[in-house]
């Protein structure tokens, strides 16, 4: 529920609610998430409630179900193909949305990672901006928010979320050292240990710490890249010996390559996908792009 979010994102959530009870909705919005690792969840706590405004509770438990399972055709959202998000996938939400809607009143699409568009795909996001319909909201996020186009941000209203993880830090940091130690020591076969190298911790369900976990497991590469690359003013200094074991067994090409993986992986999190599948993927890419032997 979007209650849920008023002490940790007091600002979002009072101009969220305001929108809804003053019955003023934006035809656009931008999620400026500041790193904000439950944005999405609040975004669709904040769909939701739009939706079902005005039901009774059984209609709204109803509907909310539908729209938490992606089976509500009033509602769309669109993630990045890929590194992008391609023209066609703009194309084909413009060309749905121009059809009358089945159920309800209001018609609602998101925009995950909305700053990952080239001109051609930013412009035709443009032009449907600029052609508002009464009943039809959209919702951009983005982690970037300078990465967005100075005139699809003039036509949204801004709602910017608070960097607020404080409840899930640093405690993941001997977690993630040792997840990262497991899978470069025996590579794919760690998925047989997955259990007990991370979901003993972190419950597969907590979308949230995961992201936390996996933030640190991107930091720890990038110091093993900055090691590889003789550059001494690394993050975590006090884990240098075992990074650098780790350096030498990778070159820097793979590094990099972990590292790119990584950070689509990271994002694929924030959305419904299957984690523990997802988890298993990571275990792959990284350990199966070892070049030695494995131990």
């Amino acid at each position: 529920m979007l209650d849920d979010y008023r002490d940790k994102q007091t600002m979002a959530y009072n101009i969220m609610m305001n929108e809804i009870k003053n019955n003023c909705l934006s035809h656009a919005y931008l999620i400026d998430e500041n790193n904000y690792v439950k944005a999405y969840d609040m975004v669709m706590a904040f769909v939701s409630t739009i939706l079902t405004d005005g039901l009774d509770d059984l209609e709204r438990q109803t509907l909310v179900r539908r729209i938490y399972e992606n089976n509500y055709p009033e509602l769309k959202i669109i993630e990045p193909d890929g590194m992008l998000i391609k023209k066609k996938q703009i194309l084909d939400l413009q060309q749905e949305f121009s059809l009358e809607a089945v159920e309800g009143s209001k018609r609602i699409y998101i925009i995950c990672d909305a700053d990952k568009m080239r001109s051609e795909t930013a412009n035709s996001m443009l032009k449907f901006l600029e052609e508002p319909s009464n009943n039809i909201i959209a919702i951009l996020m983005t982690n970037n928010y300078n990465g967005m186009l100075s005139t699809i941000i003039s036509r949204c209203q801004i709602i910017k979320m608070s960097n607020d993880n404080s409840n899930i830090d640093d405690e993941y940091l001997d977690l993630a050292v040792n997840f990262i130690l497991k899978v470069e020591n025996t590579g794919i076969r760690a998925i047989l240990n997955v259990q007990d190298i991370l979901f003993d911790r972190i419950s597969v369900k907590e979308r949230d710490k995961l992201i936390i976990f996996f933030d640190k497991v991107v930091d720890i590469y990038y110091d093993i890249m900055k090691i590889s690359l003789n550059d001494q003013k690394i993050k975590y200094k006090s884990y240098f010996d075992v990074l650098s074991d780790i350096a030498l067994k990778n070159s820097r090409d793979i590094i990099l390559e972990k590292i790119n993986y990584l950070v689509l992986a990271k994002d694929a999190i924030k959305y419904n996908v299957n984690n523990n599948l997802l988890v298993d993927s990571i275990i792959v890419n990284l350990g199966g792009k070892y070049e030695g032997s494995w131990s």
